[in-house]
């Protein structure tokens, strides 16, 4: 089932000083930018979008994907990943200890906030010390974070009581790893973030206007420590609207359309000879998620039979019209995602009807009532109605009930969700990071971990492999976490999402997967 691959995994080496270097980028889609033609005005305002606007650049409030796509147009981080690379952003370079427990960071002398001020160590030590203790959803990320020590106006250094391995990997998200102005947080409090005039940026772009629920505009910053963006105005726009956002490109009233595109929609914008389309396989896993506490799917022959009626490959083309890759447990993409342990686990789950009726039979719950929930958004609505069917098949009297983002996300996190389809996005492509928290106990009501799956050697196993500087000790360990992931079920990973990010040919993306602005270009 699986082929022999090259173990081209990165390592984090325990001890190690590593200098802001050039990280080249080049996209890794699939545009075709060959009718751009001459003429582009570099001045013009770039309009994108996605399904929703965002709400508020504090990062306590973010709730989606789509805020993100706000965000990190004035955030940026300590490092960030490219290309597979930890590449330093706001840092110039940085040392890890021998034993992993202290990170030491030094800043870019030349780094300023869009107010004048320098970003110091300070601002650092506020940025991550807020997550750990103010971010409900994120603190878990950083309970082995003792302080940040400010040693001096450039220098960072941060205490941890534990190593981990997928450490760094984590600090490049904007959500959780950006650097904000500890003068404006505590000058506005919680009504930071709320207004324009609230937002002091550390990134590329600044923001211009904000109109609350029709657009937000930035203008690249002339004080930049980097490289000054290609695209000097942009606009961001909510288009919840698949088909709405799809003439808007032809029409080309919209620039590019953060949301991947699939079907009938993505055949069309291929068919427009003023689009281009970039690809890039992603680590987000479109999933089918079982409430381990509920009273039908607490019992693990429920979940397994689930696991039995679901056909991947048809999951795979009627629900994501083939864009994506089939995965046989979260994050199965070989070498791609470091300290993926790239085998076939001794329990799988062939698609097999009668297997699964046999189990939902012996469980006693033949036509019982299961209720899948979802998001009323695509690809959910239509992940649902497949469901339903999937779950039908099988002798169950499946309904559907679909409600807006923030509905669903509260009953999810609360427990209140006995099925759903699902999916977890994670841009490090680190197996720790990735996948760790579809298991940890500590993630039950975060994000994550939406099974409410609670085993403790699975979270002693995840502790150890994080813990594991050593690439192959961390493959062990998650290898034996993934054989108990198979024969526990929290949830089924069905496949991995290509995402097919449609924009203009006057542009060229340079990573499909990413959200930054910066990383766009004029196609000339």
């Amino acid at each position: 089932m699986k082929h022999a691959k090259k173990l081209l995994c990165l390592a984090l080496a325990l001890v190690m000083s590593l200098s802001l270097v050039a990280c080249s980028s080049s996209s890794d889609g699939k545009a075709d930018n060959s009718n751009a033609g001459a003429g582009i005005d570099h001045d013009r305002e770039v309009v994108y979008g996605s399904a929703s606007l965002i709400t508020n650049f504090n990062v306590k409030y973010v709730t989606s994907q789509n805020d993100l796509q706000a965000l990190d147009q004035v955030y940026d981080a300590l490092v960030r990943k490219i290309n597979g690379k930890f590449c330093g952003q706001l840092a110039d370079s940085w040392e890890i200890s021998e034993d992993g427990l202290t990170y030491t960071f030094h800043i870019n002398p030349n780094a300023k906030f869009s107010d004048g001020t320098d970003i110091t160590a300070e601002d650092v030590e506020f940025s991550y010390e807020f997550v750990r203790d103010q971010c409900d959803g994120w603190s878990w990320l950083y309970k082995t974070l003792d302080d940040v020590e400010a040693v001096d106006e450039k220098t960072a250094v941060f205490h941890f009581s534990a190593a981990d391995a997928s450490r760094l990997a984590t600090m490049t998200s904007i959500q959780y790893g950006s650097v904000r102005s500890k003068a404006a947080m505590e000058k506005y409090g919680d009504d930071y973030g709320k207004t324009a005039e609230s937002v002091v940026s550390s990134g590329p772009y600044v923001i211009t206007e904000w109109k609350e629920n029709e657009y937000v505009k930035f203008e690249a910053r002339d004080d930049y420590y980097g490289k000054k963006p290609d695209l000097t105005h942009i606009k961001y726009v909510p288009i919840s609207d698949v088909n709405a956002a799809v003439v808007a490109l032809q029409t080309g009233e919209l620039d590019l359309y953060f949301n991947p595109l699939s079907g009938v929609a993505l055949d069309t914008v291929k068919a427009a000879d003023n689009i281009a389309i970039s690809e890039g396989l992603t680590c987000r896993n479109e999933s089918i998620y079982m409430n381990c506490e509920s009273d039908i799917f607490s019992d693990v022959r429920m979940r397994r039979a689930v696991a039995y009626a679901i056909n991947k490959e048809e999951a795979l083309e009627v629900c994501g019209s083939g864009q994506g890759q089939v995965v046989i447990y979260p994050c199965d993409l070989g070498e791609q995602v470091t300290g993926n342990p790239d085998f076939v686990p001794s329990h799988t789950y062939e698609y097999n009807v009668e297997k699964a009726r046999a189990l939902v039979e012996e469980c006693g719950n033949m036509g019982r009532t299961v209720t899948i929930k979802s998001y009323n958004t695509e690809p959910y609505q239509t992940l649902s109605v497949w469901l339903q069917g999937t779950l039908s098949a099988i002798g169950l009297d499946a309904k559907v009930d679909t409600m807006e983002r923030s509905a669903f996300s509260d009953q999810l996190l609360n427990g209140e969700v006995e099925i759903c389809p699902f999916s977890w996005s994670d841009v490090s492509f680190d197996f720790g990071a990735a996948v760790g928290i579809y298991m940890d106990s500590n993630c039950i009501g975060n994000s994550g971990n939406y099974g409410r799956y609670n085993n403790p050697k699975a979270d002693e196993l995840i502790a150890l492999g994080n813990g594991a500087s050593d690439v192959e000790a961390r493959k062990g360990y998650y290898r034996e976490l993934m054989e108990i992931y198979m024969e526990d079920v929290p949830s089924v990973a069905m496949y991995a999402v290509i995402n097919a990010i449609a924009h203009s040919n006057q542009l060229v993306m340079e990573d499909a997967n990413r959200y930054e602005m910066a990383r766009v270009h004029w196609a000339e």
